[in-house]
């Protein structure tokens, strides 16, 4: 029993070391009316990304696609400075990041 012990808690501090971020971590400032797309990339989230990109068509663009283009071109929208291309480099979102370059 003891021995079972150790091991659940073990793997108990193993889990907290490797926690995942969550949106709950970061805090915006300025425009948060496109805040979901850095949050997304942030956590490394292509799910709430595709989410963001499909609330944002008919106001940014007429199609997904379009609006994806529009938020990554060079003066589109920035998340702490930088493109969202840049922004999950950065932030080391390898999925999202995977996700930008083959859509654009």
């Amino acid at each position: 029993m003891k021995a079972l012990t150790k091991t659940f808690i073990a793997a108990l501090a193993a889990a907290a070391a490797v926690a995942p971020v969550t949106a709950k971590d970061y805090r915006f400032i300025g425009d948060t009316q496109f805040a979901g797309f850095c949050k997304a990339v942030a956590t490394d989230d292509v799910r709430a990304l595709r989410a963001n990109l499909s609330r944002n068509v008919g106001r940014i663009a007429a199609t997904e696609r379009e609006v994806l283009r529009m938020l990554t071109a060079q003066d589109g929208l920035t998340c702490n400075g930088a493109n969202l291309i840049e922004f999950s480099v950065q932030r080391d979102a390898s999925a999202v990041h995977d996700f930008l370059i083959a859509r654009i």
